[in-house]
């Protein structure tokens, strides 16, 4: 005879009625209570549906999931997050349900044998719920980055951007990657191409000095409107910028929702109004070449200027650093600070963080255009740092994110 998870045989289950998950033992529907509640707590409890186990709404859900047999009825209970009960959650459940998990599919009976699988399954269980709470906390997480940072970004144009540990993973695997294929661009001519070559649409790689001023001192690889290629000699190269690009998107996305939420606009405004951005913006993986800076191109101080005074052409753009974790600086990249009317005089101010876990943002040109300077433009530059062997070594990823071609700016 089929047995309950919790040891005790359920039949005859009403699709009317409501199950303790760990005993079902059918209550009627006027018996499931609203809630969890946290240790120690008083007022309604498990001891209204008769069986004195602690049930909340959401936890199982994975576990039923992964438990049921194909086409059972699907898992679904009113109520609000759990609570961290004595024992562990327990989800309550529908009868329809419980007579699923009653089924022989799921008899965890007399047959000894059968405990391992049902083990297994509980096991699973914990790892798939322990991690769908992670990327609940991620999520958070990046939400609560994301507002900060855009905070940050009304108030100066530029701010910092702590990225998930996945995205710090994709960018050392990218970097590593890059700095192989770095080697090939000695020979031989550039081979930039891809859909065009004229620079807002270009895809490939340029020596130091190709197509602007702006690239006198860094040369590298440049990836436009979704494109990807491969090196050859690096086959990794390809799938480590791919992935790149995606958690950079994905660190973009959380910021427009913050932006969305700060302008109070509606989730999705920005791409609901310019399009996917992924797939219309362009991002750059550029090695620092000091040696090829323009004697005359120096700041007050002396140093070496290695990219010019500009602002981007992007709603926002991201700047990620190879450098493990989070260092202190931005290996020469400067912000404009001040310098509003009637405000501070203007000043360069170093960005305060680099590497791996943390992108800098900077407000872009046509986002100080639509918000009608709400969000101003970040005015930055690139200076070779005091220290030779720090320039050299600079390596970074920019991500330009822009409206589709087609996209009407307004305010």
């Amino acid at each position: 005879m089929p047995k309950a998870r919790g040891g005790k045989a359920r039949l005859g289950v009403e699709s009317n009625d409501t199950c303790c998950l760990i005993c079902l033992d059918p209550q009627p529907q006027s018996a499931l209570f609203s809630a969890a509640l946290p240790p120690g707590s008083a007022g309604p409890s498990s001891a209204a549906a008769g069986c004195g186990h602690v049930a909340c709404a959401e936890c199982m859900q994975s576990y039923l999931q992964s438990a049921l047999p194909a086409g059972a009825p699907q898992w679904s209970a009113p109520g609000p997050p759990c609570f961290d009960a004595p024992g562990g959650c327990i989800g309550r459940i529908s009868g329809d349900l419980a007579a699923a998990l009653l089924s022989p599919q799921h008899d965890d009976t007399d047959n000894a044998t059968a405990a391992a699988p049902d083990a297994d399954a509980a096991t699973d269980a914990t790892v798939t719920a322990t991690a769908a709470a992670a990327a609940a906390a991620d999520a958070a997480d990046a939400a609560a980055f994301a507002d900060l940072a855009a905070t940050d970004l009304e108030c100066r144009g530029f701010a910092s951007l702590p990225v998930s540990a996945a995205a710090s993973e994709a960018a050392a695997r990218a970097f590593a990657a890059a700095r192989l294929a770095f080697d090939g661009l000695e020979a031989g001519p550039p081979p930039l191409g891809g859909r065009t070559t004229d620079s807002a649409n270009a895809s490939g790689s340029h020596r130091a000095g190709a197509l602007s001023s702006y690239n006198a001192c860094r040369e590298g690889f440049v990836f436009s409107n979704g494109d990807s290629y491969g090196v050859d000699g690096v086959p990794e190269f390809e799938p480590a910028t791919i992935a790149l690009l995606s958690a950079a998107s994905a660190a973009a996305r959380s910021l427009f929702a913050a932006l969305e939420r700060q302008m109070q606009l509606p989730a999705g405004w920005f791409e609901a109004c310019f399009g996917p951005l992924a797939d219309h913006s362009q991002w750059h993986l550029k090695r620092y070449c000091p040696e090829a800076a323009p004697p005359h191109a120096t700041t007050a101080d002396g140093r070496r200027v290695m990219l010019p005074v500009h602002s981007d052409p992007s709603l926002l753009s991201l700047v990620l650093h190879d450098a493990p974790g989070r260092q202190p600086g931005g290996l020469g990249l400067e912000c404009m600070v001040g310098g509003a009317a009637g405000g501070a005089a203007a000043a360069w101010e170093p960005v305060a963080e680099h590497g791996h876990g943390v992108a800098t943002v900077l407000v872009g040109a046509l986002l100080d255009r639509i918000t009608g300077g709400r969000y101003r433009a970040a005015r930055h530059r690139v200076v070779a740092e005091p220290s030779a062997h720090a320039s050299a070594a600079r390596v970074a990823a920019t991500f330009f994110f822009r409206p589709a071609p087609a996209a009407l700016l307004r305010r």
